[in-house]
């Protein structure tokens, strides 16, 4: 039987980059992560995504500022990711901006999550534009 589109890890970030590399890193449309990785490990995850992957579930995984700013990096350069729910994932102001920046250059993004975070004015205005 054929490997099921969706990815759900409870073990985190190099359990789904080692399911990545095993899948030729192109294989999923899908990611959905739930067990908290913080920043430390965000690296990993966002460096294993494949480029064709169309949505990414990282609610409450607690990647911070530095990992929202390493998904920005990922969002800058991705043609496929329609939909990126960071909900709950301890992003204040930096990363905020890190997202928005990115977001100047992305076309693809149809849908962003960012509920219950530590966003203040200067993200939400960087966002808004």
């Amino acid at each position: 039987a054929a490997l099921a589109a969706v990815v759900k890890a409870e073990n985190g970030a190099a359990l789904v980059a080692a399911g990545f590399e095993a899948l030729g890193r192109s294989a999923l449309p899908r990611l959905s992560l739930t067990s908290a990785i913080g920043e430390v490990h965000a690296h990993t995850l966002v460096r294993s995504l494949p480029s064709s992957v169309v949505e990414v579930l990282l609610p409450g995984v607690e990647i911070g500022d530095e990992g929202a700013m390493l998904v920005g990096t990922f969002l800058s350069s991705s043609k496929a990711l329609n939909i990126l729910n960071l909900n709950s994932n301890l992003i204040g102001d930096k990363g905020a901006l890190g997202l928005a920046k990115a977001l100047e250059v992305n076309g693809s993004l149809t849908t962003l999550a960012l509920w219950g975070n530590q966003i203040g004015d200067s993200g939400a205005l960087g966002l808004a534009k």
